[in-house]
């Protein structure tokens, strides 16, 4: 109930908006004043440019004069006749039968007693195509039938009647209303009820698709129709109710004469727009079938049934996005004249405001757009590959014209905008393995003591032993260093499953201390930090034979004596061997 008292309180708000429109423009058609006019008629121009003055009581047009008279315009004569004549209709004194005719020369005169209401001249009379005489009887039956009208409706009986017609008639409007609402709410349960129903069924149907999508846009347009129509009976309450009152009729027959003269412009621009409408819709099809054409090509060249030299499958999607994006655009500009209210100074102030803001906040966005071009042509990566960018490594999922995402072997989406892409290297590890496989590599330091081909058999085995390691072609070996301490060996291995890579690092590292471990070599590197005597390995325990033993200090005691030092005393253990 609150909401009802709410909307119809807004609905009045409203209406009383629609009235004082009504009457500023009442108030614009009125003519000028009779001493703006007269100042025309004194600067020289002719009778027949100046417009006819009509007068008008109660909404309802009296007579019509023709002829200025000394400063007075035709519409400054009619003003005054108006106003006599409402002077002479609220004196009951006066009988509406007294009024009658003095015929002079120049003029025959309209008199009530001793008060000339007007004077019908032979100008009046050329400008009606009358004789003056016969032009003077009608305006005195005109006149008389307008006193005894303006007496009758502004008598209280005619009041009281106008106050029980005006309750009836908001009546009538609340009735109206209510049922407004009430069709609003059935029309509305139902509709919700409906798209309720089709969003939540499983195995949805077409018309179920298109009532869950269609739904919501008829309850808005729903909406717009009803207070449309509370609009129009708020509009339809007051032009009546202000009829039935004779002081108000003449704004309610300008009010109900300005929305008909709107009714009818809206009627005539929409006749005179049919042409345009008729091009929009020539290039709106148009349009639609070139689409469907593009599409359709560049899916059979998608597909591969279509075959163009240099023109690769992969650039089928983006060229197609691509060219229907720019027919779309190709075809808003050709339709954009046609559009109502193109040529407007609100329409091209908006399209200028639109397109500096699109000028100043899309410079980056159009660099990414740039640069997700050229990546697209360059085909540094597609769809699936497995590449480096920057830090980041990862699978590429998506790649648009604005960004490229990686799925990393962390399970993490980085998303890079196309234009750092564009800026740093890319690695793609891909492109190779789907050939011949892509090398990754690992390097170990070894003491000397090793063999040098020991160290290459033991490389290459730790490899072919390692899961997703390609065994043709073989890997291989290089010497990368001979350091102070080791010699630098770098293990080179191809595979073509790049995706695998880090466990293929993590089981190819495990196989090499396996195997050398088996073999009795040991790896130098990381370096060792802790002080060693240098007597026993650092193998692991389990590498070792049951009787292995450190080996001791050998010393030379020439050399000792020769530098004139005692040697030191060899431990009991090492003596007894």
């Amino acid at each position: 109930m609150k909401k009802t008292l709410a909307n119809l309180y807004l609905s009045a708000l409203i209406c009383l908006g629609l009235v004082t429109c009504a009457q500023r423009a009442a108030g614009q058609q009125q003519p000028a004043p009779a001493a703006a006019t007269s100042a025309a008629s004194t600067a020289g121009i002719p009778d027949e440019e100046i417009p006819a003055g009509e007068v008008v009581i109660d909404g309802n047009p009296v007579l019509t004069v023709y002829e200025p008279v000394g400063t007075l315009t035709p519409q400054g004569r009619a003003d005054a006749i108006k106003s006599r004549i409402i002077a002479l209709a609220r004196d009951a004194s006066i009988p509406a039968n007294s009024i009658h005719l003095e015929v002079r020369d120049a003029w025959t005169e309209i008199v009530a007693e001793n008060l000339v209401i007007m004077a019908v001249t032979d100008a009046d009379a050329r400008g009606a195509g009358e004789p003056r005489q016969q032009l003077a009887e009608a305006y005195l039956q005109k006149i008389r039938q307008t006193v005894e009208s303006y007496r009758q409706d502004h008598s209280w009986r005619m009041i009281l009647r106008a106050i029980l017609k005006t309750a009836l008639a908001t009546v009538f409007l609340v009735i109206a209303l209510w049922l407004v609402r009430r069709v609003r709410l059935f029309v509305r349960h139902r509709i919700e009820k409906r798209t309720e129903i089709s969003a939540a069924r499983q195995d949805k149907s077409a018309w179920h698709l298109w009532v869950s999508y269609v739904g919501p846009f008829l309850l808005g347009l729903g909406t717009f129709l009803r207070w449309t129509l509370i609009l129009a009976l708020f509009e339809i309450f007051l032009t009546v109710t202000l009829g039935f009152y004779s002081s108000t009729r003449e704004i309610s027959l300008t009010a109900t004469k300005w929305v008909l003269s709107q009714l009818e412009l809206l009627a005539k621009s929409a006749l005179d727009y049919l042409p345009n409408l008729v091009v929009i819709g020539v290039v709106a099809l148009v349009t639609y079938y070139l689409m469907r054409l593009i599409k359709l090509v560049f899916a059979q060249i998608r597909k591969g049934d279509l075959k163009i030299h240099g023109f690769y499958p992969d650039w089928a999607e983006p060229t197609d996005k691509l060219i229907r994006m720019m027919v779309l655009a190709l075809a808003l500009v050709v339709a954009f004249p046609y559009l109502p209210g193109a040529k407007t100074p609100a329409f091209q102030g908006i399209s200028i405001f639109l397109g500096v803001l699109l000028s100043l906040g899309s410079s980056s966005a159009v660099a990414n757009a740039i640069a997700g071009i050229i990546l697209t042509y360059m085909r540094s990566f597609l769809l699936g590959d497995w590449v480096q960018i920057g830090e980041t490594m990862g699978e590429v999922v998506e790649k648009n014209m604005l960004i490229t995402r990686l799925l990393t072997p962390k399970a993490e989406i980085i998303t890079i905008p196309n234009a750092t892409v564009m800026s740093g290297s890319v690695k793609n590890y891909s492109t190779e393995a789907r050939k011949a496989g892509v090398i990754f590599y690992t390097t170990v330091s070894i003491a000397y003591e090793a063999p040098w081909r020991t160290v290459h058999e033991l490389l290459i085995g730790a490899a072919l032993a390692t899961p997703h390691v390609l065994h043709d072609p073989p890997p291989f070996v290089l010497q990368r260093a001979l350091n102070d301490f080791y010699p630098v060996y770098e293990l080179n291995a191809y595979t073509d499953h790049p995706r695998e890579v880090l466990n293929i690092y993590s089981d190819l590292h495990r196989n090499i201390q396996d195997k050398f471990n088996e073999a009795g070599v040991e790896i130098c590197s990381p370096h060792y930090a802790a002080l060693r005597d240098g007597n026993a390995t650092s193998m692991p325990r389990q590498y070792l034979g049951t009787d292995y033993k450190s080996a001791g200090f050998r010393l030379d005691l020439n050399e000792i004596g020769n530098h004139g030092a005692t040697p030191a005393k060899e431990p009991a253990s090492q003596a007894a061997k």
